[in-house]
């Protein structure tokens, strides 16, 4: 998976900021969007997990996310879009957001749940390490033999 998120940050030719971890800032999330917000960075990776289900703030900071080496939980947030996001090292969860588009993301590592979402394709979706939990419309769209076909799936593919 490192692999992976070094080959898709090499073929940028914008600079992406790797944050080695969430530990780095004392007041954790709100310190990482506060740094994110005042060095106007545009482009960043992290290389630790970030659990945002229950965090109140604005999540327009993550507009600039590449990559994650851990999870990303964003369930029942108001988010829009996740446009910069390549990969997930860990789970992906965007349960009952306001995503519309996987956008450019290629691999998810662990699972991937999209239950509640608007999502209508696949987009640039290459893998997902664990088992793929299906929003309503996908799930009524695509076969599994039709998703495996377009997706490397290691786990099961779960339907609403």
């Amino acid at each position: 998976m490192k692999d992976l998120i070094k080959k898709i940050l090499k073929e940028e030719t914008e600079e992406v900021l790797v944050i080695p971890s969430l530990s780095f800032f004392p007041d954790g999330i709100e310190g990482l969007k506060n740094f994110i917000e005042k060095k106007n960075i545009k482009r960043w990776s992290l290389d630790d997990n970030l659990y945002l289900s229950q965090y109140e703030g604005d999540l327009t900071w993550l507009e600039g996310l590449v990559s994650i080496s851990g999870y990303l939980d964003l369930e029942g947030k108001k988010i829009k879009s996740l446009d910069n996001l390549q990969s997930v090292g860990g789970y992906l969860d965007i349960r009952n957001t306001q995503i519309k588009s996987l956008d450019n993301l290629q691999s998810v590592g662990m699972f991937l749940l999209l239950g509640g979402t608007q999502i209508k394709s696949f987009g640039n979706l290459q893998s997902v390490g664990g088992n793929l939990w299906l929003n309503k419309f996908l799930s009524e769209k695509y076969t599994n033999e039709e998703i495996r076909s377009m997706i490397n799936v290691d786990g099961n593919i779960i339907r609403p």
